[in-house]
């Protein structure tokens, strides 16, 4: 018999920044702490505001000297709100004395978002929110019915 595992654990380490990542440069944690003040636009319009960080979005940071440069893999490519969130990541990062200049980049590797990136508690609320509101509706979701 297998034991049982939480299905919104991850499996693998992730490749993205998380809530989780440690660094070796105190710096990039300083950095990391700011982009978790960043609320992505849409979940704050859907009411359940989330960072970009506990969503996934944020790929990697750099630094070179005083220079930081942030990548972000957004949920879709045509992100109407990038430059709104472009905008607030370089005001807070450029806030901190020890850098000059922040430079925020879209990921144009072919990669695409999706809900494995964000951090476990924010996913597994994600998911109740969407049983509350089937409950709510007296609809059942189709992978779930049972024969």
């Amino acid at each position: 018999m297998s034991a049982h595992t939480d299905p919104y654990e991850r499996t693998e380490e992730a490749t993205h920044v998380t809530p989780d990542t440690e660094f070796d440069d105190d710096r990039k944690t300083r950095v990391k702490a700011e982009l978790d003040e960043v609320l992505d636009p849409c979940s704050c319009m859907s009411d359940h505001p989330i960072s970009i960080l506990d969503l996934g979005l944020v790929e990697s940071i750099s630094i070179d000297d005083r220079d930081v440069e942030v990548t972000l893999l957004l949920t879709s490519q045509r992100c109407t709100y990038f430059l709104d969130i472009n905008d607030e990541v370089r005001e807070r990062v450029e806030a901190l004395d020890e850098f000059d200049s922040c430079e925020v980049h879209q990921d144009t590797s072919g990669q695409i978002w999706t809900n494995d990136r964000m951090a476990t508690e924010q996913r597994k609320a994600r998911r109740k929110r969407f049983h509350d509101q089937m409950d709510a509706a007296g609809v059942t979701p189709y992978a779930e019915r049972s024969d």
